[in-house]
């Protein structure tokens, strides 16, 4: 009872202070925002109100992370996937859940999971790390397992008994895994990351011969069968039964976490990130003093920057367009192999190219390149006062702007050529017009998103001195970009619409960008 009342009471303690400064940081964005930042007083660090508002906020997020995870978790990988609807299926689920669960048995611990609140409360705070540790461990074995039940009783046509045996046996796995590697830091002094793995060939190796068992096994006819299913969770039940004993048992977690909660793998602030960012960059530049450029003014100056950065400015958008070829001719074979391939590929060309738009946006190097603009020379020559004037940024603005464009043309236009052909081997379309409006509409996109990363980099220069993010409100327009491309990409509408609108709307937002940054660029594009 006493241990009990002691796991509790750590639980309790570890679930305020992550509270605590979840709430903090909220407050310091707050306080970070333009115009009403400046009104958010720091007195507020101290009103119960938030704290309360925090609880409400934290227990949404349990109950979300509890079951909306699961609950997608077990849709997308295992039902999804199969088309999985009815109690026919039952070996499969139980077969494609097996093998998932082992991968997760080994990549997703929670005990050698450092986190944050774990250096909080074992390092600053010097909590017992057995009590911290395991209470937060059944926390965490409940809630998975708990979550997994409620969401293969609700999405699959299993029987309640071989639920509970189920993910009984996923808990079993991970309870045995953790036991064994509790057990070589005992014999060994090796302690496991599970987030930076001593090996990432062996890791990923391990997660694709699982993927694979999972997966690939079915397409053979290979599943285990119901009768194999209670054999293997018999004995991981059993065996589960003497890690749980040894988990509980092990005395070494103080030295577990003193080698594991590192401030440095902890905290790696945006400082050290930008540091290890310099110097990549700095093997990247090209020097060489034949290096030189017939333009003038901040032309020359422009030119003779892009020629000695050109590996760190070009590298992206060069392996972006291998692999769109490279999955363009793969999706061309399938095409010609499988018919009901091109009914899907026609049909997502003609009536869902704002998807596209969410695919756009992760593989324009638009903001690769603001910053290696600003490591490489912003950061001292925004130091002048004559590189903040108008008429200068401007200029810059718009040599800046036609190399990024033509940097992210390059895989824009082999992914525009090779949508249209895709478009005509799936089966074409009536309106040649198709055809134009597609090349078109996917240019528009890569120069939307061109020109936004550069105009919300000089509107919002977001860095200071030592490479450190500093922008509250750069973050925020980010996300609502993402946000706003992912609803987007949700909309059906044909290809003539939605094409003409988003050319138009590059069109508008190229003038008004030269606009935006004559007039306001010279007050914002400064060091923070």
């Amino acid at each position: 009872m006493t241990m009990i009342k002691k796991f509790l009471n750590s639980f309790l303690i570890s679930f305020k202070v992550k509270n605590a400064y979840v709430v903090n940081q909220f407050i310091y964005s707050l306080q970070r925002l333009p115009l009403i930042g400046k009104y958010i007083s720091s007195k507020l660090y101290g009103k119960k109100i938030f704290k309360i508002i925090n609880v409400i906020i934290s227990l949404i997020r349990m109950i979300v992370k509890v079951f909306g995870y699961k609950f997608l978790y077990i849709y997308i990988f295992v039902i999804f996937l199969f088309d999985i609807d009815s109690n026919s299926s039952s070996d499969l689920i139980i077969h494609v859940y097996l093998f998932l669960s082992l991968i997760g048995c080994f990549s997703n611990t929670e005990i050698f999971n450092p986190t944050r609140d774990k250096y909080y409360m074992i390092v600053l705070m010097k909590m017992d790390a057995r009590s911290h540790t395991l209470s937060n461990f059944i926390f965490f074995l409940f809630s998975t397992w708990l979550g997994q039940v409620v969401a293969l009783l609700l999405l699959t046509g299993l029987k309640w008994y071989d639920v509970f045996l189920l993910v009984s046996t996923m808990v079993g796995l991970k309870l045995m895994v953790i036991a064994f590697y509790l057990y070589r830091i005992k014999k060994t002094k090796k302690v496991i990351n599970e987030n930076k793995p001593k090996s990432w060939v062996v890791y990923f190796g391990l997660i694709i011969i699982g993927l694979f068992l999972a997966y690939g096994l079915p397409y053979f006819d290979i599943v285990i069968s119901k009768p194999i299913f209670y054999v293997i969770s018999g004995v991981v039940l059993v065996g589960s039964i003497i890690a749980v004993n040894y988990i509980f048992r092990f005395k070494g977690f103080a030295y577990l976490y003193k080698r594991l909660l590192k401030r440095d793998d902890i905290f790696v602030n945006e400082k050290q990130k930008g540091e290890v960012m310099q110097t990549t960059s700095n093997k990247q530049i090209v020097i060489d003093k034949g290096i030189g450029s017939d333009k003038n003014g901040f032309a020359y100056f422009h030119d003779l920057f892009v020629k000695r950065h050109r590996k760190i400015l070009k590298d992206n958008a060069k392996w972006t367009t291998i692999v769109i070829l490279v999955l363009a001719i793969g999706m061309a074979i399938l095409m010609l192999l499988l018919k009901d391939v091109s009914l899907v590929v026609n049909r997502f060309i003609l009536m869902l190219l704002p998807y596209l738009l969410f695919v756009m946006y992760f593989i324009n190097t638009g903001k690769t390149i603001t910053n290696a603009m600003f490591m490489n020379c912003d950061h001292s020559m925004l130091q002048y006062r004559f590189f903040r004037q108008s008429k200068t940024l401007l200029m810059l603005f718009k040599e800046r702007l036609k190399t990024v464009i033509i940097i992210n043309l390059v895989p824009t236009v082999v992914l525009a050529i090779s949508l249209c052909v895709l478009l005509f081997i799936s089966g074409g379309t009536d309106n040649i017009i198709n055809y134009v409006i597609v090349f078109m509409a996917v240019l528009a996109m890569s120069i939307f998103f061109s020109i936004h990363n550069l105009v919300i980099y000089y509107l919002l220069q977001p860095y200071n001195i030592g490479m450190e993010m500093k922008s509250t409100t750069y973050t925020i327009v980010s996300l609502l970009t993402y946000w706003g491309c992912y609803y987007i990409s949700r909309i059906e509408v044909s290809t003539m619409i939605f094409g003409s609108i988003m050319i138009l709307f590059a069109v508008i937002y190229a003038v008004v960008s030269l606009f935006l940054v004559y007039h306001m660029a010279p007050k914002t594009f400064k060091l923070r």
